[in-house]
């Protein structure tokens, strides 16, 4: 299975090689319809990602790594957006339509009362750094990195204010405030994770997690300065030129975060060099968290992440690429999730659901850090609406009863219009 998987991609490739000229930079077409004086309008689109998979999971010293290989629809996305009477009141739907996980993944209305003053209602993405407001559309490698599933950004029900997120300008700003309810249980999990503690899925259309009972008011606050033009929107230099650059800050604080599934306060500065087709993306994190039940002086620092990326594109049609994230749990984090870990161990002890309780607490708080070295090859076969990507990973989990390196190869077609 694997030689044959090679050698499909070494023959795609070749015949890549040798076909006419594309280039990287043309936008995925738009089907818009408007009304004749253009202030209603409706724009759809889609993206899908076909991707295979090749893992190789090392299970420990004495046991035998498991191997596995996916051939499956990472995302299906259908988008709906446009305008309502005005130009400056605008709308978003996107849903992932992936079998098994079906979800509404955006829905908001935003109203522009002045460029520099603009709302956004309803879900969206937290503007936790401009590297994750960004699209996955446009990542140099086939997916986000750890530091994503770990700090975010999620999705939140709430509002922003800002200066146009989408299409920002040399100064931008982003302030939310949010229900602090994370509606997707795929990203920000880094608190629950490391208590082994399952999140929610508000967003799920089949089979919902009901709705909390309470809220608990988040703030976020992005700021960025752009120099010399730069696209911030897109990670890569697709569109070359001479020395750009950006350098921002977030910071998410919330109020009263729930007991071991939401960090009380984020903080990430952020930098991004383009130039000549050349890009280098730094973010660095702090997490905190709150030892007790919202008491004055328990929160404390429970992760540190880094991502350091680079890619440059080639012949207008290629990119290679390069990413390391490293995410650490402080000793203190690590020996409270234990001890919460041996407590539901011992009070399930006896009952029905025992083994699946052993299961689910049985790795806390025995990973004190994740590495994370990837290296990928993009080639844009129709500019950005039609592109195939391949990367391949080392991923090494520090542990006390000994390190281990998972392999993982994946590559991918994706298609966006």
């Amino acid at each position: 299975m694997k030689m044959r998987v090679w050698a499909m991609g070494a023959a795609l490739l070749a015949g890549l090689c040798v076909a006419g000229p594309a280039r990287a930079t043309p936008e995925p077409p738009a089907l818009t319809v408007t009304t004749k004086d253009e202030s209603t309008s409706m724009t759809l689109g889609l993206t899908a990602q076909l991707r295979v998979e090749l893992d190789h999971v090392d299970k420990g010293p004495g046991k035998e790594a498991e191997e596995d290989v996916l051939v499956h629809f990472r995302r299906i996305r259908p988008l709906v957006k446009g305008s309502v009477l005005t130009k400056d009141l605008t709308y978003q739907l996107q849903v992932n339509l992936v079998p098994g996980a079906i979800e509404l993944i955006d829905l908001y209305a935003g109203y522009q009362f002045h460029p520099q003053a603009q709302l956004l209602v309803g879900q969206a993405k937290v503007p936790f750094t401009r590297y994750r407001l960004n699209s996955y559309k446009d990542l140099p490698l086939a997916e986000w990195s750890n530091e994503t599933r770990f700090f975010g950004a999620e999705r939140q029900l709430g509002l922003m204010l800002h200066n146009g997120f989408d299409k920002p300008g040399k100064i931008e700003y982003e302030l939310g405030l949010y229900t602090g309810v994370n509606q997707r249980a795929s990203d920000a999990a880094g608190l629950a994770q490391a208590f082994g503690e399952k999140l929610p899925n508000p967003s799920a259309l089949v089979n919902p997690a009901p709705p909390p009972d309470t809220i608990h008011p988040e703030l976020v606050a992005h700021f960025g300065y752009n120099h010399g033009g730069i696209n911030v929107r897109r990670p890569s230099d697709l569109e070359g030129g001479p020395p750009r650059f950006m350098v921002g800050a977030t910071a998410a604080w919330d109020a009263r975060p729930t007991a071991r599934q939401d960090m009380s306060l984020r903080i990430a500065p952020e930098a991004l060099l383009k130039a000549y087709g050349f890009a280098l993306n730094g973010v660095f994190y702090l997490g905190f968290w709150e030892k007790e039940d919202h008491e004055l002086g328990s929160m404390a620092q429970g992760f540190t992440g880094l991502v350091a990326q680079a890619s440059q594109v080639l012949f207008e049609r290629f990119e290679v690429a390069f990413r390391y994230t490293l995410v650490h749990l402080t000793e203190e984090l690590r020996d409270q999730a234990k001890a919460y870990a041996a407590e539901q161990m011992a009070a399930a002890k006896g009952s029905e659901a025992e083994a699946e309780v052993k299961e689910q607490y049985k790795s806390v708080g025995k990973v004190s850090d994740e590495h994370d070295l990837t290296v990928g090859l993009n080639v844009y076969l129709l500019g950005t609406a039609l592109k195939w990507q391949t990367d391949a990973s080392a991923l090494l989990h520090v542990r006390p009863d000994g390190d281990r390196i998972d392999r993982r190869i994946r590559t991918q077609l994706l298609v966006s219009f």
